[in-house]
């Protein structure tokens, strides 16, 4: 996607760069493997960092309000919707959301059984499977971040670039904290979840402005057509 030269570094950079995608997958794995093999490892940051987040937040229904903004449930029901309108917009978009968004449920639960982290103790909501990763982060990640990548190629305006991406950064760090203030989570499985989450997003992004999908959508001036 061609992202203009102003935008936000943040963004700018991991979308333009093979290395970034490289140093975050390898962090990932790095991480998870210590999560999986000596969990002990990681206590001595995540206890004292979940103490405080749990104490800062404390009203428990903003926490359940914002965290409903990354439900697995919400992230399905946008992927149906999505692929359902982009089908016949642009189908290399329809497929590649539709690959996104299957590829956080299985990524998931996959490591959810894999790994089998103990929840924290005390969470003030119900949970399901294990505590790594964190569903939620992962499924906010994926989604809203599509928001900017989306504004920018409907609209070709740096404002509602920036504002998607004000939203995203907002949205995710939200739904991250409250799962910690829930107790759903320890604060490094939505370290490493949020991780999981660009790898996926710019996963996705390599597919939608690859040959493949230039060949077959231009409509949204996300990549140029090739053989046209």
């Amino acid at each position: 996607m061609g992202l203009p030269d102003d935008a936000p570094w943040v963004f700018r950079v991991p979308l333009r760069s093979r290395a970034f995608l490289l140093i975050t997958v390898v962090t990932t794995i790095v991480l998870g493997i210590v999560i999986a093999n000596k969990p002990a490892w990681l206590l001595w940051f995540d206890e004292p960092i979940s103490t405080w987040v749990r104490g800062f937040i404390a009203d428990g229904d903003v926490a359940l309000a914002v965290t409903v903004l990354g439900s697995p449930n919400v992230s399905l029901g946008i992927g149906v919707v999505g692929v359902a309108i982009l089908w016949r917009w642009c189908r290399a978009s329809a497929v590649t959301l539709g690959v996104l968004i299957s590829s956080a449920f299985i990524v998931d639960i996959g490591l959810k059984l894999i790994v089998d982290r103990p929840r924290p103790p005390d969470p003030l909501i119900g949970t399901a499977l294990a505590s790594f990763p964190s569903g939620h982060v992962i499924h906010v990640v994926v989604v809203f971040g599509l928001v900017p990548m989306f504004l920018w190629a409907l609209t070709n305006r740096r404002s509602y670039l920036r504002a998607g991406f004000a939203v995203f950064t907002v949205v995710v760090l939200g739904v991250a904290l409250s799962r910690v203030a829930l107790g759903a989570h320890w604060p490094s499985d939505v370290i490493v979840s949020m991780l999981i989450g660009i790898s996926l997003l710019l996963g996705a992004e390599k597919l939608l402005t690859s040959p493949w999908a230039g060949d077959r959508c231009n409509v949204l001036g996300l990549h140029n057509p090739i053989g046209h």
